[in-house]
């Protein structure tokens, strides 16, 4: 071939980086030298800022053939990838922490959202899920008018369709999803750091995947909506920001924010997360750019305007729920410095991990938690300062950070639990992203000293912080596990706060294991002692244990202070019927059917009362009405057909019972 080269050079030894190709024939792959003119028919690498995104280039002038066509790359002849190999180590870390989750059970909202959520049973009830709130389906739920996440709701109904209300299958679609999340975790920060920090975009997804503060929203099937609505999010990123920017990523990534809008509100940041990183990642201004940038935010606009349209159709403009509304509005900004301080703790230190976190209003200003507050503040201020020129990988992290945390930070839009673990999901994003771009500089100054014994520290630094966190996590899953080691692990966490107390003596009692159950309940008595529930809950206790007589008692005292309560005068009926004393019961189920007319279990009560004294006639008003509000309930079935009995009408007495027997509706 007449591309032998220099005359007398073997080409298989040519420094020149000759290379075979197919056919025996060679061709001379000849780079020009530094400082050197490209050829006219080339074009040099087109780099994008910062985020190290290189454009593919022409370099067809530098072959000595021109008409031969590119070689291969050597590295599709190496084997794997090292990107490749990253994925699967991203992957099969996410599983090794959260593969034990799929074998938990239902826990606290999970029985709401799944097993008494009419809206994912069928599809014809689905459109309500758009036209509502997220918890519209449950009477009196106005506490949560303020969430608007229907895409939830189809999730479910596609899980339940398949699987019904067994709970494996509704916890494996967030583990799924998190392995997701992870993956384009990494695959974002590769983009942004790798370039000039090799490593540590595997560090951002590794970190990512393990990190402790995940657990509640991958393991707690009703927080399924954090771990979907980040996922789309990224997903809406790894589209968007990238250049150059074609339209179809441009309606994809529209399209990914839209889902994540309608899993969760928190998504409505990520167009600023979207700017951050244009910030961080400036082009040259050309009209290439402005078109691109045109695509990149126009689609986000006709979306946003969509949301907007569905959000204010189902729960109008507002934005305060009830749980914190009574704050005053600078008192409550002024608390954004404390929740900023427990957000940090738990992500930078993630100890103490628990379902529930409880907050107290902080009201002055020579508070300690207030002041560390300030101090996180400031120190996000001189890192947004400091950092984007020096380290611009870490700054992104830091908006990233900072952006998505800003709602859970407005506490009069948050529920009664202010600090929840799952709030920082997404947040979380920015921490690792940021954490990997430190190590990053660390590492690369290191390597520079090869020689020294310190040259392998940050690599061992980060393999120890990601087996702990690793450690951490399974722990954590494991408590998610069931309603008892939940609770148990919350009043462990937070022993003072009765709530724990109260959730774990009702979990024992579900479980039947009253002897446990009860000393939970009386120590969450004495904590909040005017707190209807726990009442009622350790009176049903007193009850299964045979101490109706105790029962009774407590139940007579809360009235004195709460004598509106309807699920008290509930309870107090069942205490005197255990008592035999089915005249008073009676008077006590109807009045908590007055307070609470809308109560099934206090109309069927009170018609069972009825039926026991002698009023089967009476007994039918009630049980009639609570069929109307239940109809498939077997409770109400099986009450009626007794009543039917005691009447003398036998056909529909075996008709009601059959029913009840089988679960299903009334003739």
């Amino acid at each position: 071939m007449e591309a032998m080269g220099r005359k007398g050079v073997d080409p298989t030894t040519d420094p020149l980086r000759s290379r075979p190709w197919p056919g025996g024939r060679w061709v001379i792959l000849r780079a020009p030298a530094p400082h050197a003119c490209w050829p006219a028919r080339c074009v040099s690498p087109r780099r994008s800022g910062a985020s190290g995104i290189v454009a593919p280039a022409s370099v067809g002038a530098s072959f000595v053939t021109p008409s031969v066509p590119s070689a291969p790359p050597l590295s599709h002849a190496a084997g794997p990838s090292r990107g490749g190999l990253q994925a699967v180590a991203v992957v099969l870390a996410a599983l090794a922490v959260y593969a034990p989750a799929v074998a938990g059970g239902l826990v606290y909202d999970d029985y709401v959202l799944v097993e008494a959520n009419p809206w994912i049973r069928s599809a014809a009830t689905l459109g309500n899920a758009f036209t509502q709130p997220l918890f519209g389906f449950v009477p009196g739920a106005s506490a949560n008018g303020v969430f608007y996440r229907p895409l939830t709701h189809v999730l479910l109904l596609a899980v339940h369709g398949v699987a019904g209300t067994t709970p494996w299958a509704y916890h494996l679609v967030p583990v799924v999803l998190h392995t997701v999340a992870s993956l384009l975790v990494w695959v974002l920060a590769r983009r942004v750091l790798d370039d000039k920090r090799p490593g540590a975009g595997l560090v951002a997804g590794l970190l990512f995947a393990v990190h402790p503060v995940h657990v509640e929203a991958v393991a707690w099937v009703s927080a399924v909506m954090d771990v979907a609505a980040t996922t789309a999010g990224l997903g809406m990123l790894a589209c968007l920001a990238l250049r150059p920017l074609r339209p179809g990523r441009a309606v994809a990534g529209a399209g990914l924010w839209l889902v994540a809008l309608l899993f969760k509100e928190v998504a409505a940041v990520l167009p600023g997360m979207l700017l951050a990183w244009e910030l961080m990642d400036r082009a040259p201004p050309s009209a290439e750019r402005k078109r691109e940038w045109a695509w990149r935010y126009g689609p986000l606009v006709l979306v946003g305007a969509v949301y907007l349209a569905l959000r204010l159709h189902a729960v109008g403009l507002s934005v305060v729920n009830s749980g914190w509304a009574s704050v005053p509005p600078g008192l409550a900004l002024f608390n954004a410095l404390p929740l900023l301080a427990e957000h940090a703790r738990l992500l930078v230190l993630p100890s103490g991990l628990s379902v529930l976190h409880p907050f107290e209003l902080v009201t002055s200003l020579t508070a300690v938690r207030a002041w560390v507050g300030l101090g996180v503040a400031l120190g996000v201020v001189a890192g947004l300062v400091l950092l984007r020129r020096r380290v611009p990988g870490a700054w992104l992290g830091l908006a990233w950070l900072m952006l998505p945390l800003l709602p859970a930070l407005h506490l009069r839009a948050l529920g009664e639990s202010a600090v929840s673990e799952r709030y920082d999901y997404l947040p979380s994003v920015g921490l690792c992203l940021g954490l990997a771009a430190a190590w990053g500089v660390w590492n690369a100054r290191a390597r520079r000293e090869a020689t020294s014994p310190g040259a392998l520290v940050p690599t061992a630094v980060a393999g120890a912080v990601l087996l702990a966190a690793t450690a951490s996590a399974a722990t954590q899953v494991g408590v998610w596990q069931d309603e008892v080691s939940l609770w148990a692990n919350a009043v462990e966490v937070s022993p003072d706060a009765p709530t724990p107390h109260y959730q774990l003596g009702s979990a024992l009692l579900r479980e039947g294991r009253v002897d446990e159950a009860l000393p939970a309940l009386e120590h969450a008595v004495r904590l909040r002692p005017t707190h209807p529930p726990t009442v009622n809950a350790l009176a049903q206790a007193l009850i299964k244990a045979g101490q109706p007589a105790r029962a009774r008692e407590l139940l007579e005292a809360a009235l004195v202070g709460m004598p509106d309560q309807s699920g008290i005068h509930y309870q107090l009926g069942e205490a005197l019927h255990a008592l035999r004393d089915d005249a008073a019961a009676t008077r006590a189920f109807q009045e908590a059917v007055r307070l609470a007319p809308t109560s099934v279990d206090a109309r069927v009560s009170l018609g069972e009362s009825l039926l026991r004294t002698g009023h089967a006639q009476e007994a039918l008003v009630p049980l009639e009405e609570a069929r109307r509000l239940a109809p498939d309930a077997p409770a109400v079935l099986g009450a009626l057909g007794r009543v039917h009995r005691a009447l003398g009408h036998e056909a529909q007495a075996r008709e009601h019972e059959a029913a009840a027997r089988a679960g299903g509706s009334a003739p």
